[in-house]
């Protein structure tokens, strides 16, 4: 499959340009400035708030992972500026799956959160206020799309290994739930890709088996 990841130069990005590739697809990378990638990537300049762009990078793509965040380069609405038109590209250009990464502390329309997790989804709006809302504007251009779009929700991050050991979840976490790397991140994102499971859904992505190893 061709695969096109938009905010490659990121952390959750780079990882994806590595697992994508491991697993044997054609991967395009896409950020600001281009990224260093490995043999056999096409690395791709291009502002995901250019429409032109967006379009010209989805074309022949089967999937799209949006490792977009905000980031003081990026300014508080990346998100909302950008989501649109890149989804109407990839409607137009017949992209099967999208995935993309939010957080936890997003409350979306739906969620049964714990008290630890309302804590932290409070905590989150408090000092993340611009990512919060963005990833919230994300969620409804992807929710009112014909898309077949997932979006995965980890806590805390971290730049460990990937230990391939993550679970999808309709359960919030609380305070304690373990930081998620990276790696891992990248990993369950190229593996939903090919699956068919957690369509039009935003589930939380943990650490650990599912039963909780």
């Amino acid at each position: 499959m061709r695969i096109v990841v938009m905010g490659a130069g990121g952390g959750v990005g780079r990882r994806a340009v590595l697992a994508a590739a491991g697993a044997g697809h054609e991967v395009v990378a896409v950020a600001r400035t281009a990224p260093v990638v490995p043999a056999g990537v096409r690395a791709v300049s291009g502002d995901v708030r250019d429409p032109k762009a967006a379009r010209a990078v989805l074309e022949g793509a089967g999937g799209v992972l949006w490792c977009v965040g905000v980031t003081r380069r990026s300014g508080g609405d990346v998100g909302r500026a950008s989501m649109p038109h890149v989804v109407l590209a990839a409607e137009e250009q017949g992209v099967g799956r999208l995935v993309s990464v939010s957080g936890a502390g997003v409350t979306l329309p739906g969620d049964v959160k714990g008290a630890g997790a309302r804590f932290v989804s409070a905590l989150t709006r408090t000092f993340a206020r611009d990512l919060v809302k963005d990833k919230q504007s994300e969620h409804d251009v992807l929710a009112a799309s014909g898309l077949s779009w997932t979006e995965v929700r980890p806590p805390r991050l971290s730049e460990a290994d990937g230990t391939g050991a993550w679970h999808l979840s309709d359960r919030a976490p609380g305070l304690r739930a373990a930081p998620v790397s990276k790696a891992d991140v990248a990993a369950a994102m190229v593996a939903l890709l090919g699956s068919q499971e957690w369509v039009h859904r935003s589930p939380f992505l943990l650490a650990g088996t599912d039963n909780g190893s």
